[in-house]
C-alpha cells in the first residue's frame, strides 16, 4: 500500500505548476480587492486599453480634443431675413446671424446684402419664403456675387412665372 501512494506522489514539475497557480490566483484576487477608480492614477491608462463604448462625455474634457478635419473647411456661415414689400427701395433686414454687421439695401431690381468680409469665394442659397410678416407666394429667388462689391450678394426675386417681383426672402452664404 505504501508503494501504491509513492507512485502517486506529485512530480516536483507538478508541485512547482501548483505554486504558479496558487500565487497567479492570490494576485489577482488580492489586486481585485484593493485597486478600484479611485487608486488609479490619472494619465496612467492609454486610450487604446480603454474597452469601446465605456467613456461618456462627463469623463471627457472637450477642450483637450483636437479640431474636427472636415471642420475646419467652413469658416464663416452667415445668414439673412430680408423683408422686401413691393415698392422701390423699402427693402430692410429683418434679422442676421451678425446683427448691426449685416446690412440689406434695394436698388436697380435686387436687394444687395452686406457683409463683413468678402463673399466672392462663398456658395450663396436663397429662398424666396416670407420674414413672418406676410404669408409666403409662390416663386424663386436667385442671387449672385455683387460685381460692385465683394462682400455683397445681389438677390433678384421672381415670381412663379419668372417675372421680377419684389418678395421677402432667406438668404445664407457659406464661406471656406
Amino acid at each position: 500500500m505504501l508503494q501504491k501512494l509513492k507512485r502517486r506522489r506529485p512530480s516536483p514539475a507538478m508541485i512547482v505548476a501548483l505554486v504558479a497557480l496558487v500565487a497567479a490566483l492570490g494576485g489577482t484576487a488580492y489586486a481585485a480587492g484593493r485597486i478600484n477608480g479611485n487608486a488609479i492614477v490619472k494619465q496612467s491608462i492609454g486610450g487604446g486599453k480603454l474597452k469601446k463604448k465605456t467613456l461618456t462625455g462627463y469623463q471627457i474634457n472637450v477642450n483637450k480634443l483636437g479640431e474636427v478635419p472636415l471642420a475646419k473647411r467652413t469658416t464663416h456661415t452667415f445668414w439673412a431675413v430680408v423683408h422686401n414689400p413691393a415698392g422701390k427701395g423699402n427693402a430692410t433686414l429683418t434679422r442676421a446671424s451678425d446683427a448691426g454687421v449685416i446690412s440689406a439695401t434695394e436698388a436697380n431690381g435686387a436687394v444687395t446684402v452686406i457683409f463683413p468680409i468678402s463673399v466672392s469665394d462663398c456658395a450663396s442659397v436663397a429662398g424666396r419664403n416670407n420674414d413672418g410678416t406676410s404669408p409666403p407666394q409662390p416663386g424663386y429667388a436667385q442671387t449672385n456675387t455683387s460685381p460692385a462689391n465683394p462682400n455683397a450678394i445681389e438677390v433678384h426675386t421672381r415670381d412663379k412665372s419668372g417675372n421680377a417681383e419684389d418678395s421677402d426672402f432667406q438668404l445664407i452664404v457659406v464661406c471656406p
